[in-house]
């Protein structure tokens, strides 16, 4: 082919090659959630900073595991369980990242801070205002819990443990500590298939309704 053609097929295909490859990245950067999964660093979480700006926990976490504690300020179920939240995110300090998420609309900025500092937790707290993370995750109640391994793969939704039975029915202490075995089997460097529990707690205001 002639220096001439050639320089006329190029000008004639690179156009057409380029709008290919711009299609080809903006399908890969805009997957809808039920094709990724929330798992996928490419579908990021909708959630909000208590500044109302947008927040990715999974793109920006430090540490291999992911863990979002769905938690509502009036839930007395969630509050009983500050301690062993704190408890486990000094526990796995190393190998798991804590994130508060606030699951009722309703409540303020200021209401928000208020329980994150009176119950000691020392993570983030973020908000899922229009519950699209809750719905997501197919949560029903708080507290409930989402772990994410290294890869940002879903691989547990629901309880922190056993402890409680039933609404108003506990027991004196838990006979399976789920959250705390899966973290622990993070860190040992297993591969655990995504697994779901029933949590008992108080229910998601929007879901209810």
């Amino acid at each position: 082919m002639s220096p001439s053609r050639s320089l006329a097929l190029a000008a004639f295909l690179c156009p057409f090659l380029a709008l290919v490859g711009l299609a080809f990245l903006t399908a890969a950067c805009t997957a809808s959630p039920g094709a990724e999964g929330p798992a996928s660093p490419r579908a990021p979480l909708p959630l909000e900073t208590l500044a109302g700006k947008p927040a990715h926990p999974l793109l920006e976490a430090e540490r291999p595991a992911v863990c979002l504690l769905l938690v509502r300020t009036d839930c007395p179920i969630s509050n009983r369980y500050a301690p062993e939240v704190r408890r486990l995110a000094e526990a796995f300090a190393d190998t798991a990242e804590f994130w508060l998420v606030y699951c009722d609309p309703g409540e303020t900025t200021e209401q928000i801070e208020a329980h994150r500092v009176a119950y000691g937790y020392p993570f983030p707290a973020l908000r899922d205002p229009e519950l699209r993370v809750a719905r997501s995750l197919d949560a029903r109640v708080t507290p409930e819990v989402a772990v994410f391994n290294a890869r940002r793969e879903l691989v547990y939704v629901g309880r922190i443990d056993d402890r409680h039975v039933d609404f108003g029915k506990t027991r004196t202490a838990p006979t399976v500590r789920d959250l705390e075995q899966l973290l622990a089997a993070l860190a040992a460097g297993d591969e655990p298939e995504l697994r779901r529990t029933e949590a008992v707690g108080c229910p998601l205001p929007e879901l209810v309704r």
